[in-house]
């Protein structure tokens, strides 16, 4: 049997229950399969609580370019096409902080393999 701490008990116990609000951890970028778009990414993090708003733009541009849509937590890109290659760089934020990751997205005609 595995004894703990009863402090040691009590914070996760409070955390397991929402008591304890953290900032927004590392953030794993992540493929996702959706038919509807040639590619889309999911911003993957934990805290609490939730976050209450994600940004996504591409490292050196003030916008996202044309063929590529954010909505919340998922980058879509609408097409395939080497022009839409470079840095994408999520941000998760809530009340207590914010947190980065990102994804680097290249792709090549298949003319050029």
């Amino acid at each position: 049997m595995i004894h703990f701490h009863p402090l040691i008990f009590t914070l996760w116990t409070l955390f397991l229950s929402g008591l304890i609000h953290t900032h927004p951890q590392v953030i794993h970028v992540i493929p996702i399969k959706n038919p509807t778009y040639d590619e889309e990414y999911q911003c993957v993090t934990e805290a609490n609580p939730e976050h209450t708003k994600y940004r996504w733009y591409r490292q050196g541009w003030d916008a996202l370019p044309e063929g590529v849509k954010a909505e919340g937590d998922r980058l879509h890109f609408l097409k395939s096409t080497p022009d839409l290659n470079g840095l994408y760089i999520c941000t998760a934020e809530n009340e207590l902080g914010v947190a980065a990751g990102s994804v680097y997205r290249h792709y090549r005609h298949t003319d050029e393999l």
